[in-house]
């Protein structure tokens, strides 16, 4: 019986042998996992970061666009304005004459 003890020693530690060989391959492959995973995080934080730009700037444009469009608004009105005065005149019978007694 001395004679098969160390030869289950030898297979035990070859088990053992295996199963760590078998652990380092998977913490190789969950390493490389990682790595990408990083690499992926990375590049959607780069590309929100851009989006964020590209956002800030079209809102940037759209306040700029509204104000445009209020003071064209306001000139507008102001010509309305103008020609309502303007026809007011045109259909007074009176148009500067002194008023009839």
């Amino acid at each position: 019986m001395t004679n098969s003890q160390p030869e289950d020693i030898s297979t035990r530690l070859d088990n053992i042998d295996e199963q760590l060989e078998q652990i380092l391959d998977e913490l190789d492959l969950l390493r490389t996992v990682q790595n990408g995973v990083r690499r992926e995080v990375r590049a959607t934080s780069q590309s929100t970061t851009r989006l964020e730009r590209t956002v800030n700037r079209l809102a940037e444009i759209s306040t700029r666009h509204q104000l445009i469009m209020q003071q064209q608004q306001l000139t507008i009105n102001q010509q309305q304005e103008n020609i309502n005065r303007i026809l007011e005149y045109l259909e007074n019978p009176n148009r500067g004459d002194t008023p009839p007694n």
